[in-house]
């Protein structure tokens, strides 16, 4: 096994560990589906720095007490997902954001989110997996490139949360 492999498999571990530590099981399984999508795209050891850059929502959730901050950390998450899994093609990119974006959406099923709230997710969830997929597809492929569109998916989920 190759150092870098090795590097990739110790981080995806302790990013895991980290995230169910401090997280628990709603955080932990959005990371392992998107950590499962990096592995997929190849494990290159700087693609866990987006999914690292992530745990900033899950700090700010002990800082402010505020929960519903689990839904940037996973759009960001699911942004990550498709960057990296665009490398692999449309299809894969695709593939990718919507596993992360179902998890995030079976999850708050799962803690009895209400029919209204869910249905803005829904739609908030669509337009940015739609947005990001539109706008990877027609920007310059750079790490730059992904890491404005991970931001901006983490930025517009926040913002959503005023709806």
């Amino acid at each position: 096994m190759s150092l870098s492999l090795t590097c990739f498999l110790v981080g995806e571990v302790a990013l895991l560990l980290v995230t169910q530590a401090v997280g628990g099981p709603p955080w932990t399984v959005v990371m392992l589906v998107t950590l499962v999508a990096l592995s997929l795209a190849g494990p290159r050891i700087e693609s866990l720095g987006y999914a690292v850059s992530s745990l900033v929502w899950l700090g700010a959730v002990h800082v402010t007490g505020d929960r519903e901050l689990f839904f940037p950390y996973a759009m960001q998450l699911a942004a990550t997902a498709i960057c990296r899994g665009g490398d692999r093609g449309a299809t894969a990119a695709i593939v990718s954001g919507a596993a992360v974006a179902a998890v995030f959406l079976g999850v708050r099923v799962w803690q009895l989110a209400t029919a209204q709230v869910l249905a803005v997710e829904c739609a908030v969830v669509a337009a940015i997996i739609g947005g990001t997929l539109f706008l990877r597809g027609r920007l310059p492929r750079s790490p730059a490139t992904h890491a404005a569109l991970v931001a901006a998916a983490a930025v517009a989920a926040y913002a959503s949360l005023a709806l």
